[in-house]
């Protein structure tokens, strides 16, 4: 097969997607029992596609080695990494294959937030929905030297909250008031025009914020660097 190795998903719903080593980007441990892998899309290698493993907890090591090994054809040209119809997988820890998401060289890759997340550098170029009306009190950005330059997300509120927020904070186990952010408003009125702070460390949307709403952050290895636009003059605080 031109020389390539590749490697194969099957979910339980009978979803597939098969691509070549060449085409890896990387394998990020998104969880205690959860990692994603990264392959240049298939349609465009401009894109990315996804694909979401489970794992036993503690045992993300010997996963990837064992995909490592298969990227490499180091039995097969063509491995299954995971196949959940058949409940075949390449390391005895995997349990299962999750979300596969490709991108097909147009669509944008897109995630509705339910609960709070801690985000990795796979999910660069995602647009996240805000979607929890009890709010989010913890959507955690990767380190800046881990997410790396190009690092970018967008975050719309697409549920509105009720009494509670929704906050984007940085990774302060690493990162201290590496958030520069410019807001724009909509509100017509003699008010605030903007927002503005040089260093932050939390975007903490207002409690009642309006549907659209919404704050993009890219990277450039140092900080992250926050743009948006809401309704009102204080649709998020800075802090």
């Amino acid at each position: 097969m031109n020389g390539q190795n590749y490697v194969v998903f099957h979910t339980a719903a009978d979803d597939s997607y098969m691509n070549s080593a060449t085409n890896f980007r990387g394998c990020d441990v998104t969880g205690n029992t959860t990692m994603e892998i990264s392959f240049a899309s298939a349609g465009s290698t401009a894109f990315i596609d996804t694909v979401v493993l489970n794992f036993t907890a503690g045992k993300e090591i010997e996963v990837m080695e064992a995909i490592g090994a298969a990227l490499a054809g180091a039995k097969n040209p063509v491995t299954i990494v995971a196949d959940d119809v058949n409940s075949t997988y390449v390391n005895g820890n995997i349990t299962s294959c999750g979300a596969i998401t490709t991108s097909n060289g147009s669509l944008l890759r897109t995630e509705s937030l339910t609960a709070n997340k801690s985000l990795g550098k796979a999910d660069s170029g995602k647009i996240f929905f805000m979607d929890a009306a009890a709010g989010l009190s913890a959507i955690v950005l990767p380190a800046a030297a881990t997410a790396g330059a190009g690092w970018n997300a967008r975050f719309i509120v697409s549920t509105v909250t009720t009494s509670n927020n929704y906050v984007i904070t940085e990774l302060v186990a690493s990162d201290t008031n590496k958030i520069v952010s410019h807001m724009s408003l909509l509100e017509l009125d003699s008010g605030d025009d903007g927002l503005h702070s040089a260093a932050h460390t939390i975007i903490t949307f207002e409690a009642t914020p309006a549907k659209g709403d919404h704050v993009n952050i890219s990277c450039d290895g140092t900080f992250f660097y926050a743009t948006g636009l809401g309704v009102s003059d204080d649709f998020v605080a800075l802090t």
